[in-house]
């Protein structure tokens, strides 16, 4: 059958399913690509359509090729554009880089190395930062796994006392019978005891005796007074006394040999260090601010207070035990366990102060070798022998102790460094303060065989003076008083005594002085330009009367040159010149430096010639330099004069100041007021039994010490008649004293804020701080001082400055007030006056007074060492409290200061000695008197 047109035409359609087949969605693929984003272009859409139009003719197929082929050099030519654009940038870049000026060759070495530096600082910053976190967190893990570890073992304990608490309560509810109901009588058969063989006996009466042994070990301990309660009750040195007794020590072996805490075997010395251990416990218990050198605000100390709590309690609960016939509540096993945990802590922080006690032994060491230095050079051999025998054996104690402690030739070596050190630092000093200079023109050796053996010598007289009129004498004094004042005989006589290489220094210039000279050098100046010759002539007239007399002073008459001055230096003929006009001032002072220069001593020919050669100077300047020479011409010649008659005097110048002293009282110039107000402040002080044979001596050591430790004001009021030429010295030493307390107190503030052990030696912070001038400084200078060798935190740092202003302005104003009294007692003498301390401006009211607490313990305790270093009597007593001030510095809190300490002591004896042996009749005398109503009662 043939197909129609109509019906070919159908066929040829494909069925509607097909179709949808064949055709694709456009959105059902991505087109990321460059192939899919070729194939959207107008020539891959124009091949699409032409292909579905006309399949696969030639024309169409050759259209698309030329499209995608024109596409794609399009895409081509784009990307060399922008190639180009690109390398164009590049080229412009370079050459502004080519044109901008460049860096020279260092500059670009500088920038790299600076670059360089700032990393590699960046790098150990970040190092640094590192470690200081890695050193926090071990530290942080270190206190968190301490705190469980005690934690842990707390609630052990807890849990072992609980055990033991319901064991023991639960045996005492077994242990008693409940009631029953009363049962009808009923006769019963009396049975035979059982008779007891000898085995069963013994065991009973073992069993017996035993329970008996054990309390009475436990009432005997109990007994010695060894309980927390008790001890709490006593003083630190009470409870220090009590433990070392032998009873105690006996009763506390028995008692740890009871409990199993010593082994059998052990000989007597191991079990007397456990049983000091053991008793280290209570003691730690009762008074552990003055066991601790940090008070037990340190961890470890902390830690071992717990310990000792633990220890003292399982102790106490166990006598009661024994005392009641009862079982041991803490067995010995656990007992033993605790003890040993304490004995391991115990000597964990002993070791650690085992520094410092080696400090505190080599300074007791050292300070035996000066005590044996300083009597070697006193005059009594004697003394010095029985001081040698008697710290020979202190000093052995301690070297045996250093031996122990630190090994036989570390402590050997370590005392041959302390003892050369201080005997340089000794020598040193002494040669500053003891520099000689002999004046050319003084003849000793003459001297001293027309001095006589009995008689008080004095210092040269002063030559007669020329007579002069009333102006010339006021001018010649005022020229005079440009010198330095030389003391009364009765002053200087007593000063030899105290101090036996007593010299006259030329003093510092103070401001009123050079005031003074200024005022009157200007007033000569002036007398000289003015032209005014009648009071020219006056001045030179003293000139030469002054010359003269202080030449004539160290020349002897003996001496070749002595008439020769006494010719040249005519003083009406100078005068005759001036009023002429025809003296040359030039040609005086030449020919007196050349006579000078055969006079003064070998240390002054450079000032003598400077003086000579220095010919340009004013006429008033080179008037002054003369009598500056002349000044220390005077003071050599004097001293020389001092260590001639020194020996003299200080064997028989108690003589002369008893004569002196008697003649005062007889003549009513002084009573014996105050002297009996003192001896009566230290008769009520003292606690010395009355009738022995030092009972005296502990009065006015104790009277003394208090004058000048006791936290009050000192004034002349309160110091005794028989010292009233000790005023200045006794104002200086206070001043030295509260110097000390000061920089100690100080020391000891800023050990506690930075939580340092307050025994620790801070030997070059005390000495930088007592080196300074205490009127010159403030509290920023003292705190700058002693942060530059110890960090401490702001917060600590204003503490400490507020510390410091507060305990500061005590010792600067005892310091003025010494140096007050000294101005004013020079310009006395200069003013050939009577020095009246009454009328002294330094016995004024002022704030001389400690009010911060450890200030003021630090000088309570010092008091009562120096005291009992001054009461001290026989050479055994003072030896053995010379043995332990180095422990006792250190307990005090200024182990720094011991050398400070001893120098005080030392004036302080001498003082006493000298007072003693010169005025003895009347203290005798006060002493019977103050006696007499307690005899009478």
């Amino acid at each position: 059958m043939n197909p129609t047109p109509e019906n070919s035409g159908q066929a040829s359609a494909p069925p509607a399913r097909i179709v949808a087949r064949l055709q694709r969605r456009s959105n059902s693929r991505r087109r990321s690509s460059a192939h899919s984003s070729r194939r959207s272009s107008i020539s891959s859409l124009h091949s699409r359509a032409s292909s579905l139009s006309c399949h696969g003719g030639p024309y169409s197929t050759h259209i698309a090729q030329h499209l995608r082929r024109a596409s794609i050099i399009e895409s081509r030519k784009a990307r060399l554009a922008e190639r180009a654009a690109h390398a164009e940038q590049v080229r412009l870049r370079a050459a502004a880089v080519k044109a901008a000026p460049r860096a020279s060759n260092s500059e670009e070495k500088a920038l790299a190395a600076h670059s360089a530096r700032e990393k590699l600082l960046a790098e150990v910053a970040a190092r640094c930062a590192e470690e200081v976190r890695r050193a926090k967190e071990v530290a942080e893990e270190t206190r968190e796994k301490k705190a469980a570890e005690h934690a842990r073992l707390e609630a052990q304990m807890a849990e072992k006392f609980a055990d033991a608490a319901k064991r023991r309560s639960m045996y005492q509810l077994n242990s008693r019978r409940p009631r029953r109901t009363s049962l009808t009588a009923v006769e019963e058969k009396k049975v035979d005891p059982a008779r007891l063989g000898r085995n069963a006996a013994v065991r009973i009466i073992q069993r017996t005796w035993r329970a008996s042994y054990a309390r009475r070990i436990a009432t005997t301990f109990r007994e010695a007074g060894i309980t927390v309660t008790n001890l709490k009750s006593l003083d630190f040195e009470d409870v220090t006394k009590l433990i070392s007794t032998e009873d105690v020590m006996c009763a506390s072996i028995r008692l740890m040999s009871h409990f199993g805490l010593l082994d059998a075997e052990t000989d007597n010395t191991a079990r007397r260090g456990a049983a000091r251990v053991f008793l280290s416990a209570f003691m730690v218990v009762a008074h552990p601010v003055q066991t601790f050198s940090h008070g037990g605000q340190e961890p470890q100390e902390q830690d071992l207070i717990i310990k000792a709590q633990t220890l003292t309690s399982a102790i106490v609960e166990n006598l009661s035990a024994l005392i009641q016939n009862q079982s041991l509540f803490i067995p010995k096993d656990q007992l033993q366990t605790i003890f040993q945990d304490f004995t391991a802590g115990f000597h964990g922080w002993k070791t650690q102060d085992l520094g410092i006690l080696a400090d505190v032994w080599v300074a007791s060491f050292v300070n035996f070798d000066l005590i044996v230095q300083a009597t070697k050079e006193g005059n009594d051999e004697n003394v010095a022998a029985d001081y040698q025998d008697a710290i020979k054996t202190e000093q052995t104690k301690i070297l045996v102790h250093l031996k122990r402690l630190l090994g036989p030739e570390k402590a050997l070596e370590r005392v041959r460094r302390a003892v050369k050190k201080a005997r340089k630092d000794r020598a040193a000093q002494k040669a500053n303060g003891t520099t000689e200079h002999v004046p050319r023109a003084s003849m000793p050796a003459n001297i001293d065989n027309e001095l006589p053996t009995t008689a008080i010598p004095t210092p040269p007289a002063t030559p007669k003076k020329v007579d002069q009129p009333e102006q010339v004498s006021s001018d010649f004094q005022k020229l005079e008083q440009t010198m330095t004042p030389i003391p009364s005989n009765r002053e200087i006589a007593h000063e030899i005594q105290i101090n036996g290489s007593f010299e006259i220094r030329e003093k510092p210039w103070t401001k009123a002085r050079q005031q003074y000279t200024h005022a009157l050098k200007q007033k000569m100046r002036n007398t000289l330009q003015a032209e005014d010759t009648r009071t020219e002539a006056n001045w030179s007239f003293s000139m030469v009367i002054l010359v003269k007399v202080k030449l004539l002073q160290v020349v002897s008459p003996r001496h070749e040159l002595y008439n020769k001055i006494d010719m040249f230096l005519d003083p009406k003929l100078v005068g005759q010149q001036v009023w002429k006009g025809i003296f040359v001032y030039n040609d005086f002072f030449m020919t007196i430096g050349n006579i000078i220069k055969q006079l003064c001593s070998p240390g002054r020919d450079d000032l003598v010639r400077n003086f000579c050669d220095d010919t340009t100077g004013d006429t008033i300047d080179r008037l002054f330099k003369l009598v500056n020479i002349l000044d220390l011409m005077v003071l050599d010649s004097v001293n020389v004069q001092y260590r001639i008659i020194s020996r003299n005097v200080r064997e028989l110048g108690y003589q002369h100041e008893h004569i002196a002293f008697q003649k005062d009282l007889d003549n009513n110039i002084c009573t014996l007021e105050k002297t009996e107000a003192f001896w009566s402040r230290g008769k009520i002080a003292t606690s010395a039994m009355p009738g022995t044979a030092y009972y005296s001596a502990s009065i006015y050591a104790r009277a003394l010490t208090d004058l000048i430790l006791s936290n009050i004001h000192l004034t002349y009021d309160i110091v005794p008649e028989t010292l009233g030429y000790d005023w200045l010295r006794l104002l200086k030493l206070r001043a030295r004293v509260l110097h000390i307390v000061g920089t100690a107190s100080i020391l000891l503030t800023s050990k506690i804020r930075l939580r340092r052990n307050r025994e620790s030696l801070w030997t070059r912070e005390a000495e930088q701080l007592m080196k300074l001038d205490v009127m010159t400084i403030d509290a920023s200078t003292i705190v700058e001082q002693i942060e530059s060798g110890h960090m401490m935190p702001d917060s600590t740092r204003v503490g400490l400055m507020d510390f410091v202003s507060r305990v500061l302005p005590t010792a600067v104003n005892a310091a003025t007030q010494a140096q007050m009294a000294e101005d004013e007692h020079d310009q006395a003498i200069r003013k050939k006056v009577e020095y009246d301390p009454k009328l002294s401006h330094s016995s004024n009211e002022i704030n001389t007074v400690f009010k911060e607490q450890i200030a003021t313990y630090i000088l309570k305790s010092l008091r009562e060492h120096v005291y009992a270093r001054l009461s001290a009597s026989g050479i055994t007593e003072r030896v053995r409290v010379q043995s332990s001030a180095a422990a006792t510095m250190a307990r005090i809190g200024m182990p720094e200061f011991l050398a400070e300490v001893n120098s005080v002591v030392d004036v302080l004896e001498r003082v006493k000695a000298v007072d003693l042996k010169a005025h003895e009749k009347w203290y005798d005398e006060i002493a019977t008197r103050a006696s007499q109503p307690v005899d009478a009662a």
